[in-house]
């Protein structure tokens, strides 16, 4: 039985996709059911599945970069929940490296990331992080009153391309977290 309606999602996708250790869970530490921010990324990496839950502190660069601009902001752990436009790992069978989402990734995952949107009660704000997250906009757009805001993927490889790209991304959570 499953102890949230967040929990129950995650199993659902792990027996439906027969992708068990694969879809790591939301991380326990954050608001979950009850964040008011929902940040979408694009697939879980090597670590996330190593750990089996999605969050900013599975140690990997990406995520610190993540909780790192999070915490510049003043985003308060217990108003968000983590997750994934594909919910399951998309990387080599030695786990060692992800592959990008292809759009029928994206397309099947979306089933999902409404179940997602629907367990959380007060959810506020939806944050897509990085292009793949993005596809999912126009199908959430009917599908919630939260409003959408989008971002940068918090990769080492964004952001070190993307010159500005965390301060954007700060600026977006801030602007998040002002707004009614």
């Amino acid at each position: 039985m499953s102890s949230s309606p967040l929990a129950a999602v995650v199993e659902r996708i792990r027996a439906e996709q027969q992708l068990h250790s694969q879809v790591p869970g939301f991380d326990p530490e954050n608001g979950n059911e009850h964040a008011k921010y929902l940040f979408v990324l694009e697939a879980p990496g090597p670590k996330a599945v190593a750990t089996g839950v999605v969050s900013f502190d599975n140690p990997d660069r990406t995520a610190a970069n993540f909780r790192a601009q999070l915490q510049e902001a003043g985003i308060d752990r217990k108003d968000i929940a983590i997750w994934n436009v594909v919910p399951w790992y998309l990387g080599n069978g030695e786990g060692t490296r992800i592959r990008s989402a292809l759009a029928r990734d994206v397309k099947l995952g979306l089933t999902y990331l409404e179940a997602v949107i629907q367990a959380i009660g007060g959810l506020r704000c939806i944050v897509l992080v990085g292009g793949a997250a993005r596809q999912a906009h126009v199908r959430l757009s009917h599908a919630t009153r939260a409003r959408i805001l989008s971002c940068h993927h918090p990769s080492p490889k964004v952001q070190n391309i993307m010159r500005g790209a965390a301060e954007e991304n700060i600026a977006v959570f801030r602007f998040m977290h002002d707004t009614p």
